[in-house]
């Protein structure tokens, strides 16, 4: 079985993640977890996939659960 591995950027700076809200915002959307799809949790961090226009926001719960330093699968 082949894996295919993709480089993600992990964007954690609240200065950052307020400009990304303050932007999708302005466009009509809002940030809402990918994961759990929780409207009323805070954004922790967004992962931005590298080779697509992906990213994923996630809340504080889920964020915590990624592995820290690791292959994220």
């Amino acid at each position: 079985m082949e894996t295919e591995l993709i480089e993600i950027e992990m964007i954690e700076d609240r200065s950052s993640l307020a400009a990304m809200s303050a932007k999708a915002r302005s466009n009509g959307a809002e940030l809402v977890c990918r994961r759990c799809a929780n409207a009323e949790e805070v954004i922790a961090g967004v992962l931005v996939m590298m080779e697509g226009s992906e990213i994923w926001a996630l809340c504080g719960p889920c964020w915590r659960q990624l592995p820290q330093g690791s292959y994220i699968v």
